[in-house]
């Protein structure tokens, strides 16, 4: 059992390295959403009761890092056929990766 506040919060960084670990053997996307569903399937998938805190403390930290302060950045194009594209710093939508 983990006993202080430091101890709990070392092992909440190892769960989010983990998961991050998770996401990129899967070859998948790495975003803040892609992360945040990554810690809840380990969270619902947990049985040790301090590693289920340590995935709801790193989710929390991951949706406090999502703040809608955030600046992103998008750009509209206009192709020949008057069609508009939105591209944004965050990457598609879907979590997929297009190269």
């Amino acid at each position: 059992m983990y006993r202080n506040e430091d101890e709990e919060e070392i092992l909440s960084d190892i769960i989010m390295g983990e998961a991050v670990m998770v996401l990129l053997k899967a070859d998948a996307a790495i975003s803040s959403a892609a992360l945040v569903r990554q810690l809840q399937s380990m969270a619902a998938a947990e049985k040790d009761l301090s590693r289920q805190r340590a995935c709801r403390r790193a989710i929390a930290e991951v949706r406090n890092y999502q703040s809608p302060e955030r600046h992103h950045d998008t750009q509209e194009i206009r192709d020949r056929d008057n069609v508009t594209h939105l591209f944004t710093s965050e990457g598609p939508s879907d979590g997929s990766k297009k190269h």
